[in-house]
């Protein structure tokens, strides 16, 4: 992501730098979507769009690891 402006990040980057940047700790939902959303606005200047959906996908595809309903971890 180096050498990217924030505007050429896809949603889906903005979630997976969350996670890249908390490794190995248990992460509830909620602050994970605060931090999406106001972070997407301050850099990007748009609405996050279902980051809900965003996060679910990664931990469907074996990025993140679901620890408990609502809880997430990144273990790299």
């Amino acid at each position: 992501m180096k050498n990217k402006k924030w505007s050429d990040f896809s949603q889906r980057d903005f979630v997976v730098k969350f996670f890249e940047d908390n490794p190995n700790r248990d992460i509830a939902h909620p602050e994970v979507v605060d931090w999406l959303v106001a972070t997407y606005k301050r850099r990007v200047g748009g609405v996050f769009r279902d980051p809900d959906r965003a996060i679910r996908q990664l931990a469907q595809s074996g990025f993140l690891i679901k620890v408990a309903k609502g809880i997430y971890r990144y273990d790299p």
